[in-house]
């Protein structure tokens, strides 16, 4: 009964069992940034698309060149929101791929320390 308690021991033991979920957590949190900061984007794109559209409405002086403008105004705006989607897929399949890896790695962690305790 003479066996101290060794607090940096203790410390070590947690630290390593949280560590994967802080790994964990700070992918995720580098996923929403990258989420975020994407949204903002395609929030950028709209009001672009909206004041362009506005300018044109107010300069043109016919029909056929408000149609001709939005016309073409649609299709590049068009083009951003498919490139912008195809941005949120990589950003999805990347942040898919880096937790998965973070999740392999805690279970290999977990997995190791069993079995050394188990042999």
């Amino acid at each position: 009964m003479t066996d101290k308690f060794d607090v940096n021991s203790w410390l070590k033991t947690y630290r390593d069992a949280f560590a994967p979920v802080q790994r964990a957590q700070a992918e995720g949190f580098k996923a929403f940034e990258r989420f975020a900061r994407h949204q903002y984007a395609v929030a950028g794109d709209v009001l672009e698309f909206s004041l362009h559209a506005t300018k044109v409405a107010l300069a043109v002086k016919s029909g056929e060149e408000f149609t001709a403008a939005q016309r073409e105004l649609g299709a590049d705006f068009g083009a951003k929101l498919q490139k912008r989607a195809e941005e949120l897929a990589t950003i999805a399949t990347e942040t898919q791929n880096s937790l998965t890896d973070a999740f392999a790695a805690a279970a290999d962690s977990v997995t190791t320390v069993a079995k050394k305790k188990a042999a």
